[in-house]
């Protein structure tokens, strides 16, 4: 998937308009209407879903950011914009605080798989540190789709294998929720088919639970946090970009003692299990 299709020049703005989330919704709206991509957009009906959407719950989702999105009856592709309001906007966020950087995603109801690749795309994206600083200071509309697109980059779409015999099972442990979250995002955002997830527990938790063992977590100081397991099977010539955007996330693996990944060659594959 390349996220560029999607986002075209038209639609950014370094100086969004409005005070209020209608008001920015509004100007999102206007946005998404002027991509050149889309044939006689229906803003009236854009709009009503973007505010639909928010009666949902806000699409403020913290640390200055917002993805509103929504479905359109009548749209034949999907649809970016991307705003930056400098002097924040109260949007009902999750932490309370102004959004600054919002990202909407507009398209068809008949394809709820892209629409969640995208948002999984544009969440990784605006969800780091870096990206959001270089948006900020974005002083154009150009510059700012690049600052967008450059850090949406590193992850692209894994071509699905003909030959079963050429895929390999990955399986990433991870503890911490956030870094969980995030390669979930990623899995999402680049196609990944019946990719899933396993919670379970470190031994110490488990030896913890025997009467003999009691109290054995008070002795090492606390609990952490209990490991979560994603499998899926990737093309084996994708294996080193996998691991490289994943690391990403995680940091060098070979330093990190929160997330390991094994990779194992299958004997057999039969079946498969649908992403949505």
């Amino acid at each position: 998937m390349d996220i560029s299709n999607y986002l075209s020049p038209e639609s950014c703005t370094v100086q969004l308009e409005g005070r209020s989330k209608a008001e920015v919704l509004s100007s999102l709206a206007d946005l998404i209407c002027r991509s050149p991509d889309l044939k006689d957009p229906d803003r009236e009906a854009v709009l009503k879903g973007l505010l639909e959407r928010e009666t949902m719950g806000s699409t403020g989702f913290g640390k200055g950011i917002a993805l509103p999105h929504c479905k359109v009856e009548g749209m034949e592709r999907f649809a970016l914009a991307l705003g930056i309001s400098s002097k924040g906007v109260s949007f009902d966020a999750m932490d309370g605080r102004s959004v600054h950087v919002f990202c909407a995603i507009v398209g068809p109801p008949e394809d709820p798989e892209m629409h969640l690749r995208l948002l999984a795309a544009a969440s990784r994206v605006l969800g780091t540190g870096n990206s959001r600083y270089e948006m900020l200071s974005s002083t154009s509309a150009y510059a700012l789709r690049e600052a967008f697109l450059y850090h949406a980059s590193p992850a692209t779409a894994l071509d699905t294998c003909g030959d079963r015999s050429c895929n390999r099972l990955m399986m990433v442990v991870v503890q911490e929720e956030e870094v969980y979250n995030d390669i979930i995002e990623l899995f999402l955002e680049m196609g990944l088919p019946g990719a899933v997830t396993h919670e379970g527990n470190l031994m110490s938790q488990v030896l913890s639970g025997a009467p003999v063992f009691a109290g054995f977590l008070d002795v090492l100081g606390s609990s952490k946090p209990e490991p979560r397991t994603i499998m899926a099977l990737v093309p084996a010539d994708t294996l080193d970009d996998m691991i490289s955007s994943i690391e990403e996330i995680t940091g060098d693996l070979e330093n990190h003692r929160g997330a390991c990944i094994i990779v194992l060659s299958p004997d057999l594959v039969r079946g498969s299990l649908e992403t949505i």
